[in-house]
């Protein structure tokens, strides 16, 4: 039979199960990370290159958290304005304090994350609350700048060249150093044709083993006996 108390708790039964899919659904989209175990750092940097709350965390490239806050303060320390992110970070993710924080691109218009690459094993591990310092990154602006200042750089360099090269002086003095050169190469050519056909004192030097070999003796008798050099024998008295 129908009553009023079955209705009600029918319509209670189903208003719960509605509350806990939504509930499932809410911390499924949301991603909160409350309900699990990790800890909270705080990453330092001048500036921040539009990085918002919300955004992921990665450790070695695998996403282990994300940024629950972003705060801008003045440090007096470095007397100048500073920007603090409060991250949350899995439990069995271990940040030394020499990690590399930076702020990178997901592709080239892609959305910010913050990137931690590990540090060496014999640097201390950083506990919950502690901070680290991160490598600020170049902005847009800055890297524009810098590539038009090359660009400049590449333009002088490249006139100056052409001043350079077109100037009828350097171009006569390059075109007789390349005529030496030539004319030096093809002296040297045949000194070596000559040298190997044994003419001359270089060539037959080169050609007679005889000769070769009496000034080999000559070279080694000077190393065993050098005061052969400063000592000049006497003449005989009887040798008229």
């Amino acid at each position: 039979m129908f009553t009023r108390s079955s209705f009600e708790l029918k319509v209670g039964i189903f208003i719960f199960i509605g509350i806990v899919i939504l509930s499932v659904i809410i911390f499924s989209i949301g991603n909160f990370y409350s309900i699990k175990r990790g800890y909270t750092l705080n990453i330092l940097f001048s500036f921040a290159n539009g990085i918002s709350v919300g955004a992921p965390v990665r450790y070695a490239g695998v996403e282990v958290g994300e940024v629950q806050d972003i705060e801008v303060y003045f440090d007096e320390k470095e007397d100048k304005p500073m920007v603090r992110l409060l991250i949350w970070i899995s439990q069995n993710t271990w940040i030394n304090e020499n990690a590399r924080a930076t702020i990178n691109t997901l592709g080239l218009l892609g959305e910010k994350y913050l990137e931690i690459v590990p540090g060496t094993k014999e640097s201390r591990i950083l506990k919950s609350r502690e901070t680290l310092k991160g490598y600020d990154p170049i902005s847009t602006e800055e890297l524009t700048r810098e590539t038009k200042q090359t660009i400049a750089k590449l333009d002088d360099m490249i006139e100056s060249m052409n001043k350079v090269i077109g100037d009828e002086v350097v171009r006569a003095s390059i075109k007789n150093t390349i005529y030496n050169i030539e004319s030096l190469t093809a002296e040297l050519r045949d000194f070596i044709t000559v040298a190997k056909e044994g003419e001359g004192t270089i060539g037959r030097l080169m050609s007679d083993d005889k000769l070769y070999n009496n000034i080999d003796e000559m070279i080694m008798d000077i190393k065993k006996h050098p005061w052969k050099l400063l000592y000049r024998p006497r003449e005989s008295k009887n040798k008229k």
